[in-house]
């Protein structure tokens, strides 16, 4: 199983519509990519960096596939739709990590 990690980082002064991320961004991510294999997605809204520290990230995505071959298709089919969507919501720079899930 392939879990796609992404990580919309919480920058000074940094912008992220949270009523347009859920509304329309983390529906239209969910019928471009369930198609072409997602399994699961999971957000959450990071509140604390811990210990009262700032947080670190506005947002963190989950998202799971069966394979990896599913995943890089997903990428190269729905990836450019998805992207172009981004500054509808936010002004940071995406960081995507991808693992294979170990537990």
């Amino acid at each position: 199983m392939i879990r796609v990690t992404a990580l919309y980082p919480n920058t000074p002064g940094s912008r992220f519509d949270w009523k347009y991320y859920m509304d329309s961004h983390c529906p239209m991510a969910k019928a471009e990519l369930a198609p072409l294999g997602l399994t699961d997605m999971k957000v959450d809204r990071v509140l604390s960096g811990g210990m009262g520290d700032p947080p670190a990230f506005h947002a963190i995505a989950s998202l799971t596939f069966g394979s990896m071959a599913e995943f890089q298709n997903a990428m190269q089919t729905a990836a450019p739709k998805l992207l172009a969507d981004i500054p509808n919501y936010t002004d940071v720079s995406l960081q995507l990590q991808v693992s294979e899930a170990a537990l």
